[in-house]
């Protein structure tokens, strides 16, 4: 009898088709993905206090006391705030970079890269130097250049300066990423556009509005959603600089969920938290693809 390999070996078989090449890969998002997020909304809807023996079935419980509690409705603030300061700054300095470099200028490569480098700092990091800049005894900004101009107020201190300060820190780390995207898409609109709106009689204003503009709506709406997850996912930046202070100044959700799981040790209540900001998420994303792609 002849061997037929793809008859005695059904994993063979299998790897014919595209499932066979795809398993792995799916195999490994379920592990790292499906398995917590699922373990997580079984968390949500427990009651469990690490230090009390009992663990049962609540429901809904745990978010109803979220929704009861004007702690949580401050962090929603706090994020929804932390969210649209950072996302459209980091939009507005992102494009106007953009589109400043596209055009041949002095060291235009060197320009970019410096604009890169913030990037590639991690965010625990990128903290503690602005937490260090903005200290008000020793601090480059908040210890001499403040003082010098009669400013004598300690930013991370203050209630509403302490979030404009991270805001700050956020956007000088992360608009190098918006503005990477943004000039990727300026680059591959065809010069030929722009060039038949000139013989037109077009002039910059209408260029933008009319060809620029409509043409980066793919890469604005990439470029927001990313940004949009990344604050509300933000906790390294704010729990250096400020652990949410002062009081619950710079408490986001985030943050509120860290402290309510390890400082409370109230870990369903923690979990419904994070359920709530993976909510908020999915949200901002459909609503920034439905409103942007009009």
């Amino acid at each position: 009898m002849a061997y037929h390999p793809s008859k005695r070996h059904p994993i063979r078989r299998l790897a014919r088709f595209p499932i066979g090449f795809l398993l792995p890969a799916v195999l490994v998002l379920a592990a790292i993905v499906l398995f917590p997020t699922l373990y997580l909304l079984w968390l949500s809807v427990r009651h469990w206090i690490v230090f009390q023996p009992q663990q049962y079935f609540t429901g809904l419980g745990n978010f109803i006391a979220l929704f009861r509690s004007s702690a949580f409705w401050e962090s929603l603030r706090v994020t929804g705030s932390y969210l649209l300061l950072t996302s459209l700054l980091s939009f507005a300095f992102g494009l106007g970079l953009a589109i400043s470099l596209s055009k041949a200028i002095f060291a235009r490569g060197v320009v970019r890269a410096l604009i890169i480098l913030p990037l590639l700092v991690p965010p625990v990091v990128a903290g503690f130097a602005w937490k260090f800049l903005l200290n008000r005894e020793i601090g480059l900004v908040g210890g001499y250049l403040f003082p010098a101009l009669g400013i004598t107020v300690s930013l991370l201190a203050h209630p509403t300066l302490a979030l404009v300060s991270i805001v700050i820190a956020d956007i000088w780390s992360k608009t190098s990423f918006m503005f990477l995207i943004l000039l990727a898409a300026l680059q591959s609109i065809p010069v030929e556009l722009y060039e038949a709106a000139r013989i037109d009689g077009a002039g910059a204003r209408q260029e933008f509005l009319y060809i620029t503009l409509p043409l980066l709506v793919p890469a604005i709406i990439i470029g927001l959603i990313f940004r949009a997850i990344d604050a509300i996912n933000t906790f390294d930046l704010i729990f250096v600089m400020t652990q949410g202070g002062p009081g619950t100044a710079t408490q986001t959700l985030s943050i509120f969920g860290w402290k309510t799981a390890f400082t409370y040790f109230d870990l369903g209540r923690g979990a419904a938290i994070a359920v709530v900001m993976m909510v908020l998420a999915v949200i901002t994303t459909l609503f920034l693809t439905k409103r942007l792609q009009r």
